[in-house]
């Protein structure tokens, strides 16, 4: 049985003129005083201009001119630097969101230790976060425990900014999240975060 379902709407980039569903890019809007503003929800008002999520698509735009030309007028553009410097900023703030959330929420472990207890508990979480900077020696003993238990790891972040965003005043080197509801939003807007910083983190 085929798959009868409709695609959303469709956008281009407007750098590398890759198309695809809206949902799949970037969205960028004119703000009242005519700078570019990041839309990552996608629900700003005004004319929206699209990038992959990639900051190499996002520099390719600004060095080409292409917010003016989508736009048909002057539009104040930082250095691309700045600009992607904010889209970082803001998808690590959705992260952060989420974590925050999740860990009010109780549905978060924090720490090597306690993390490895989870995994090898009964009821297994539904996602393991690990640290960018995690050692090793860590790392791979978590990565080995949660494929025992079937559960999906994601790295992402340092260890100081796993510890602040999920409330901790401490280094984090690794998160368990219990819930599915708050893995599958995680999963999503980390795997944006790690595909827009692909080329420069060479994964």
């Amino acid at each position: 049985m085929t798959d009868q379902r409709k695609p959303g709407p469709q956008r281009s980039c407007i750098a590398c003129r890759r198309e695809g569903e809206k949902k799949s890019f970037l969205r960028f809007v004119p703000a009242p005083d005519g700078t570019i503003t990041p839309d990552l929800d996608q629900k700003l008002p005004g004319r929206g201009a699209y990038t992959c999520q990639s900051a190499h698509c996002l520099r390719e735009a600004i060095k080409r001119r292409q917010f003016s030309r989508a736009y048909k007028g002057a539009i104040a553009l930082p250095p691309s630097e700045k600009l992607s410097e904010l889209v970082v900023a803001m998808m690590e703030q959705r992260i952060g969101g989420y974590l925050s959330l999740a860990n009010k929420a109780g549905m978060i472990i924090t720490g090597g230790e306690a993390v490895e207890r989870t995994l090898r508990s009964t009821k297994p979480p539904k996602l393991l976060v690990l640290a960018g900077d995690v050692s090793s020696a860590i790392g791979d003993k978590l990565r080995g425990v949660a494929e025992r238990a079937a559960v999906p790891v994601l790295q992402v972040l340092s260890k100081g900014l796993m510890g602040q965003l999920s409330g901790k005043e401490s280094d984090r080197s690794a998160v368990a999240i219990l819930s599915s509801g708050f893995a599958q939003s995680l999963c999503r807007e980390i795997e944006r975060y790690r595909n827009y910083l692909e080329e420069e983190s060479g994964r």
